[in-house]
């Protein structure tokens, strides 16, 4: 797939089929959906043979940071754990690493959604957050729940 900025809507198009298309490979699982040129997947993880199952949905629209949500079972936000206050979760600090539209959704946010639920568990072992942290103030988009 070209590096390149998607600046109209078909290449916007383009880009969110050929995401489709890279996490339908490597997560056969997921049911996704291209409309418009926003594309929204939705399937299980299971971070690890032991976990519970959770229902994720990734909201993704080129050149624009991609949203995650756990649909099920429900997590209560806490101060610990790394949410925005819209219900998203909160997988890398954008403020060291903005989104790069080379990145893609199969090789980083749903890995790193599947990392993030691994730590959730061990938080619900031990009571602490062990994964990486970021200090949460404002963020370009919506404002951090802890």
């Amino acid at each position: 797939m070209a590096n390149f900025l998607t600046s109209n809507s078909g290449d916007k198009y383009r880009r969110s089929v050929c995401e489709e298309m890279l996490i339908k490979r490597r997560f056969p699982s997921f049911d996704c959906r291209v409309r418009g040129k926003k594309l929204v997947c939705r399937g299980r993880l299971k971070p690890t043979e032991n976990s519970e199952e959770y229902r994720i949905e990734v909201s993704y629209e080129p050149c624009a940071t991609p949203d995650v949500r756990i649909l099920s079972p429900k997590i209560e936000p806490k101060r610990e754990l790394h949410f925005y206050r819209t219900g998203n979760l909160c997988l890398y600090d954008w403020r060291e690493q903005p989104w790069q539209n080379r990145w893609h959704l199969a090789d980083t946010v749903i890995p790193w959604t599947a990392e993030w639920l691994l730590y959730y568990e061990i938080y619900l072992l031990t009571g602490k957050w062990i994964g990486a942290s970021a200090l949460h103030a404002a963020s370009n988009d919506e404002t951090s729940a802890n």
